[in-house]
């Protein structure tokens, strides 16, 4: 039944004009089967003895007619299957009335001038109609001619040329009647196709101010991140020029600080070279000795004067960057001790602590954790007696590696405590002791940039301090910049 159902449903072509002509066509097959159907049940009430054959044979041959026209369609022969059925229509009706008796007044005569001009107007056009109207006034003058010389008996009370004239004249106009009917079916279609049009033009312009709102949305939003990053990019400027500003005034207050610092070495270095040169064969060894010991120390000293005031610089700029080696804890804490024991001007005051078999893996970069190591060193020297010993601990735990550095110094006033890390601060207690307060900065800094901290540890004034590195065994990997 679906099959057959859709066997019976009207072809669909990309031609609007086919596919409404071919649904025209399908229903007139449709309609046509439904009427010879009708017909075959009451062909006994309809017919007689005489021309019961003759009408059977006609609806038989009309029958085939239509599903033939019906395989023309679903076959795309669209226009074929409308002149189909009209030529074949006007045929079986012509010839039914030609071979029968009835003549003008017979059934057949009054269904062929009647239905093949609507037929053929209905499917093929208002020419076709026209055409079969002529065809029928040929053969309804072929019938009078016919009933006039004897041939046809006539059933009609009417003259035949009188009955010819009224039934032509009467029927003529169907042509006019099928042109008004495909004008009016002919601007319904137009009609339709001009709604449709429009509303395919509405969905359009409906769509197309989708697409432009999107678009304007999309760049509003372009604008938007647009500003942010130009608001962004304002803001790094402003922090750019603020720093620049900063490392200005840094630079100038280094170079006086420096300058100011510089002076007392220089001088030291000047008068002991002086007394070498001038005095050197009357001085004891003793002095002698004292006198180089004063221009190392002040050599030293002014060495790691110019060594910090880099890395500050450095630091300031975000110039240094880790250089992360993997190390055995124990490998690593022996070779940080044998740098720190070179750099530092008193090495037989320190004492290490730390265990040389631990394989732990340490991934860090060893110069900065020297330079850490190096700076609280060197701190807890100049800030406690010399015969007192600086403990240098390392040791790790699951996932941090610990420096420490221990002294019996001075200490640190408790209130101070917090701000030993900031540039060019010195507690209120170091006396008269040189420095510019530049190594607990970088200790601070470098620690940072090994994803570290540091802590600072003191009971108070003369309670000694105690300074403690943490740092990962593994940093994380930094994440790369956009």
């Amino acid at each position: 039944m679906v099959q057959l159902r859709q066997w019976f449903a009207p072809p669909i072509f990309d031609d609007e004009e086919r596919t409404r002509q071919a649904y025209l066509i399908n229903l007139l097959i449709q309609a046509g089967l439904i009427m010879v159907g009708a017909i075959f049940l009451f062909l006994p009430l309809l017919t007689n003895s005489l021309n019961e054959t003759r009408f059977l044979v006609a609806l038989i041959v009309l029958l085939c007619c239509l599903f033939g026209a019906k395989l023309s369609l679903n076959s795309g022969w669209v226009y074929a299957a409308g002149n189909f059925i009209s030529i074949i229509l006007w045929l079986v009706l012509a010839l039914t009335v030609m071979t029968g008796p009835e003549g003008l007044s017979g059934t057949p005569f009054i269904s062929l001038i009647a239905l093949t001009p609507l037929v053929g107007g209905f499917v093929s056009g208002t020419r076709a109609s026209v055409v079969i109207t002529v065809l029928n006034w040929v053969l309804g003058a072929v019938l009078v001619w016919l009933e006039t010389i004897g041939r046809l008996v006539s059933y009609s009370p009417y003259e035949p040329l009188a009955q010819f004239l009224a039934l032509m004249l009467m029927f003529s106009s169907l042509p006019l009647m099928v042109y008004l009917w495909r004008r009016s079916f002919d601007e319904a279609i137009e009609q339709v196709r001009a709604v449709h049009q429009a509303r395919e033009e509405t969905a359009a312009y409906r769509l197309q101010n989708e697409v432009l709102e999107e678009a304007v949305r999309a760049r509003t939003s372009e604008l938007e991140d647009s500003l942010t990053r130009e608001q962004h990019l304002a803001g790094k400027l402003s922090q750019a020029l603020a720093l620049e500003t900063e490392l200005g005034e840094l630079q100038s207050r280094i170079i006086t600080v420096v300058t100011h610092e510089f002076r007392t070495p220089l001088s030291i270095i000047n008068s002991s070279s002086e007394l070498l040169q001038q005095y050197y064969e009357r001085l004891t060894q003793e002095r002698r000795d004292a006198a180089h010991a004063r221009i190392h120390e002040a050599v030293f000293y002014l060495n790691d004067l110019l060594k910090d005031v880099t890395l500050v610089e450095q630091a300031q700029r975000e110039r240094i960057r880790p250089s992360y080696q993997t190390f055995s804890f124990g490998q690593l804490s022996q070779r940080l001790s044998e740098r720190i024991l070179r750099d530092v001007n008193q090495p037989n005051r320190l004492a290490f602590h730390f265990s040389p078999a631990l394989q732990t893996p340490v991934e860090t970069d060893l110069d900065l954790l020297q330079q850490v190591g190096t700076n609280l060193v060197s701190n807890a020297l100049k800030y406690s007696p010399e015969e007192t010993k600086v403990e240098v601990r390392l040791w790790h735990d699951e996932s941090q590696l610990v420096l420490e550095v221990q002294d019996e110094g001075i200490g640190i006033p408790p209130q101070e405590q917090p701000r030993v890390f900031e540039l060019f601060f010195r507690a209120s207690n170091v006396d008269e002791r040189r420095g510019l307060g530049l190594g607990l900065f970088i200790v601070q800094a470098i620690s940072g940039m090994l994803q570290g901290d540091v802590k600072v540890i003191s009971q108070g004034v003369d309670q000694g301090t105690t300074f403690q590195v943490f740092l990962p065994l593994a940093p994380m990997a930094e994440p790369v910049a956009a």
